[in-house]
């Protein structure tokens, strides 16, 4: 896998990842998108006016999305049913980074009253 070279802005390397088909590429990503804010070498600027130019969130194209209630239903006790059990936390997981990265593009840096109740 090569290094894909993201922004330098957070929330423009937000919505970079937040695009991003390829999980393997989003999660390396991501992590490397964590440790430059953490050490400070990417910026917020919250004057920044984005949008996004690819459809988002960025999904693989396989497998192909099922709708749950069509998913044949397995035992837990079986190495298919944990399989499935897994495959369903992965899903989740991917869910939650795209939700992550989706807030950050949108909200970060906005002053507290333009979300505050």
């Amino acid at each position: 896998m090569s290094a894909v070279e993201q922004p330098t802005e957070l929330r423009q390397a937000a919505l970079f990842w937040l695009a991003e088909c390829d999980a393997v590429q989003k999660a390396a990503g991501v992590r490397r998108l964590a440790q430059a804010w953490s050490s400070g070498g990417i910026g917020l600027d919250s004057d920044a006016v984005l949008s996004a130019t690819q459809p988002i969130p960025g999904r693989p194209d396989k497998p192909e999305l099922v709708a749950p209630r069509l998913v044949k239903h397995r035992s837990m006790i079986t190495p298919e049913g944990r399989a499935i059990l897994i495959h369903a936390l992965v899903h989740i997981e991917f869910n939650a980074i795209n939700l992550a990265l989706d807030a950050v593009w949108r909200f970060a840096g906005m002053p507290r009253a333009y979300y505050a109740d």
